[in-house]
């Protein structure tokens, strides 16, 4: 098996590499299934459930992944016997229709001459549009390279070798070759074969940043999930977090470079003076002028519409003031930053701002302002941390600020993690983690749905995730409510509501919180770190069969970070629901920095 790795546990005591607890069943196979090339530390998995280890059907922490796929652990992984493709080895001129160029001879499928991109084709491959399968196949290639589409999911252009993937057909049941222009060679070996785990499907069409465990800024690749380290005081902690954020871009379009794509007002910039967040030498220095002025930095011009989100990573020099605005009035939409405080205020137009401290004296800054204009975001130098409005001093002509990191987000109501931009504005794509879990994972007639997670935001937006059966009919959900403060825990079975205005309210959404939501036996309960907050009949769902970071109908993403999700096939007692969704204390809960202590 591809991967696999097996790793013991003896519940609270930390493996070789910092490995720490992880739910198994020691009287099945002590083994524990990871499948994954990448591993992360997580220290601690609850412990409540320790004398109930078969309870657990999916279980997801942010300890392994792999391209494409976000790992849990139960059950193992499994590759249906049963082959998708007929004469994938070619043995006959059958089953495939071939484009211009393609003949089927000698048992395999052959390009000899290069020319306009054709297709082979196989139809009636793919019957079900939910399920994750693995494609293998061999090529032969003197020249070019060929893509595989499934259905209208298109996977990678590949040349000589053999080649595994795995991907969720989508849109119809093709299994399509699709030569370049300049492709010569042959296909021959083709197997697709349905993958049975509880892993979720992850996506992301494009590259995206993530503070990993040494605490460094850094860009991981393509559909490659986010475990995201938190720093609490300028400490990366040991337990990461699942980062899902929707599709955002910055709209600056020289993140690191001072010298490039910006202006200044008596002022100017110094390249690569010390080590920057994500570990190179490539943070600049803004340093004001001998003038008696504003002293300030300023980027292109743009429509700034609505609701726009300001961020950036700055670090006290000679100065430990920074005062941020669009346009040009300072004291409207603007906030102040003291870097070597970890000091923030606003002004007038804006609504929300932070600054969280990066360790080695580096402040993530981040403000969000309702200004409309067409103008320029406006980073001034100050020597004191009076108004906004005070943005005049003397200037000595070498002190300054370090600065790197800078994120401008368009008609965004909060700032998200860092796009690196290098001439032009980046798009970072949505992300995506569904379809963890079969039918055999999940029980209709009782069971346990448990998050421990944090909103982005407060944001006015449902987030949900959700156990299903691929439609709203019948569905398990727990999340974050576009009011303000409110949990939503929802029940569908036969269509019919089996909860009405369940939750919870007065909670604040981006702290930690655990959620249980538990159903069987005519019962449903909710908990929310570690109370009781709703309990009454309803009738179970039926055919439940996946588990989505979301609705069944794909909307609703639950854009969060997400330590923990489990599933258990069933019903707990009132008091390992309390146990399990129950917090030390409310610090803990604000934090995160520690798990529970039963």
């Amino acid at each position: 098996m591809a991967n696999e790795i097996y790793h013991k546990s003896n519940w609270g005591s930390p493996k070789k590499d910092g490995w720490g607890d992880s739910y198994f069943n020691p009287s099945a196979t002590n083994k524990l299934y990871t499948r994954s090339d990448n591993y992360e530390n997580v220290e601690g998995t609850d412990k409540a459930l320790a004398s109930k280890p078969d309870t657990q059907s999916v279980l997801m922490t942010p300890t392994a992944y792999s391209v494409g796929s976000m790992n849990s652990i139960l059950p193992p992984y499994e590759v249906l016997p049963t082959e998708l493709v007929t004469n994938g080895d070619f043995a006959t001129d059958s089953d495939w229709l071939k484009g211009a160029g393609w003949t089927i001879e000698d048992g395999k499928a052959k390009r000899l001459v290069a020319g306009a991109s054709t297709d082979l084709v196989q139809l009636n491959v793919f019957n079900d549009f939910e399920s994750t399968i693995r494609i293998t196949f061999e090529v032969e290639a003197s020249s070019g390279t060929v893509r595989v589409r499934m259905g209208q999911t298109n996977l990678n252009y590949v040349s000589q070798g053999t080649h595994t993937f795995y991907a969720i057909p989508s849109g119809n049941n093709q299994l399509k070759f699709q030569a370049d222009s300049s492709f010569i060679g042959s296909i021959d070996n083709v197997s697709i074969k349905e993958v049975i785990n509880a892993d979720f499907t992850f996506d992301r069409n494009s590259t995206a940043t993530r503070v990993n465990k040494e605490g460094l800024i850094e860009t991981v690749a393509i559909d490659t999930p986010r475990l995201n380290y938190p720093f609490i005081n300028g400490v990366v902690q040991s337990e990461p977090a699942l980062l899902l954020e929707p599709q955002r871009s910055n709209s600056q379009t020289y993140s690191e470079d001072l010298t490039n794509g910006w202006g200044f007002g008596n002022a100017s910039a110094n390249s690569n003076q010390v080590i920057s967040p994500d570990g190179s030498l490539n943070a600049d220095k803004l340093v004001e002028s001998n003038t008696n002025a504003r002293h300030e930095l300023y980027g292109s011009s743009v429509a700034y519409s609505g609701t726009t989100s300001i961020s950036f990573f700055a670090k006290a020099a000679e100065r430990k003031y920074i005062s941020v605005f669009i346009g040009g009035d300072p004291a409207v939409g603007g906030a102040t930053f003291d870097v070597q405080e970890g000091i923030v205020s606003l002004t007038s137009g804006g609504t929300d701002a932070s600054i969280i401290n990066y360790g080695n004296g580096w402040y993530k800054c981040s403000f969000t302002s309702t200004k409309v204009a067409t103008s320029s975001v406006y980073y001034c130098l100050r020597d004191n941390g009076n108004a906004v409005s005070v943005q005049t001093y003397q200037g000595d002509g070498t002190s300054g600020m370090y600065l790197w990191g800078f994120q401008t987000e368009i008609a965004q109501s909060y700032p998200t993690s860092y796009i690196p931009t290098q001439g032009s504005a980046v798009t970072r794509a949505a992300e995506i983690a569904n379809g963890a879990g079969t039918s055999d994972d999940f029980n209709d007639s009782e069971g346990v749905l448990y998050i421990e997670s944090a909103a982005l935001t407060d944001e006015a937006v449902d987030k949900r995730i959700a156990i299903s059966n691929g439609t709203m009919s019948n569905y398990v959900s727990i999340g974050y409510s576009r009011f303000s403060g409110n949990i939503i825990a929802e029940m569908y079975s036969g269509g019919v509501l089996q909860t009405l205005n369940w939750g919870a309210n007065g909670v604040t959404q981006a702290n930690n919180n655990k959620f249980a939501l538990s159903w069987g036996g005519g019962t449903m309960k909710f908990y929310v770190n570690g109370t009781q907050t709703n309990t009454e009949s309803a009738t179970s769902p039926v055919g439940i069969n996946r588990l989505d970071f979301s609705t069944a109908i794909g909307g609703l993403r639950m854009y969060a970070k997400t330590k923990e999700v489990a599933v258990f096939k069933t019903a707990l007692t009132d008091t390992e629901l309390e146990s399990l969704s129950s917090w030390d204390s409310f610090s803990d809960m604000a934090t995160g920095q520690l798990y529970s202590i039963r």
